[in-house]
């Protein structure tokens, strides 16, 4: 039996090797994933249709990442997020991806970009405060394959990316559309005094900088 645990130990260590993933402070055995075939990872099929795109909020995989787990961190490279399965992979060669399982991971940083897992998803952080804080969740959508007139042929149904706002507060998570009045609905009582603030350093907004600017602003209160 401890020849047995011994031996999955080391396949697991080795695999881990492989990915030219370093730990820090760490127990390998509480790395858990598996490879995938690049092409299927990259490739979703509905029951009638095969949808072609990049589900992937890279589409170039030379990153550089970190993945948090339970206060220890493990720098990766050729990191990436699949926005449509809500999954996080390492690029492991040509055609393969190291998929973590994602119930042991609390973030993930890929080059400039913080994934803070909430409810089971991964949500961009743009600002994080004790009053509020503000999240991009990237999604998906299947957009029709496009009819040929010429030859009645369809082009393959295709994905797109697509993002929301949504704002942290009092224990709450919903979705944001950035307005006058939502904002003045999370300033609440202190919404007049935003206001000034927004007016006097000229804070758009509409403008996702702006936005991240007036909740940096709020926080500081």
């Amino acid at each position: 039996m401890k020849n047995l645990l011994a031996f999955l130990v080391f396949c697991l260590f080795t695999v881990i090797s492989n990915l030219g993933l370093y730990a820090q402070d760490v127990d390998p055995n509480e790395l858990v994933g598996g490879i995938n075939n690049l092409w299927q990872y990259h490739t979703f099929k509905t029951a009638s249709e095969e949808v072609k795109g990049n589900p992937f909020l890279f589409e170039d995989w030379n990153t550089k990442g970190v993945v948090y787990s339970k206060g220890k961190y493990f720098e990766v490279d050729k990191l990436n997020y699949n926005i449509h399965n809500e999954e996080i992979g390492a690029l492991k060669e040509k055609e393969s991806v190291f998929v973590y399982d994602t119930q042991y991971i609390d973030s993930v940083k890929i080059d400039n970009i913080r994934l803070h897992k909430l409810d089971g998803k991964f949500f961009e952080v743009l600002e994080t405060g004790s009053k509020a804080s503000l999240f991009k969740k990237y999604e998906t959508r299947i957009v029709d394959g496009m009819i040929n007139n010429m030859d009645g042929t369809i082009a393959p149904s295709r994905f797109v990316i697509m993002d929301d706002y949504y704002v942290l507060s009092q224990d709450k998570l919903q979705k944001f559309k950035p307005s006058k009045g939502s904002l003045d609905d999370i300033f609440g009582d202190q919404a007049q005094e935003m206001k000034k603030i927004m007016k006097s350093k000229k804070l758009n907004y509409k403008k996702q900088e702006g936005l991240i600017s007036i909740f940096e602003a709020y926080n500081n209160l």
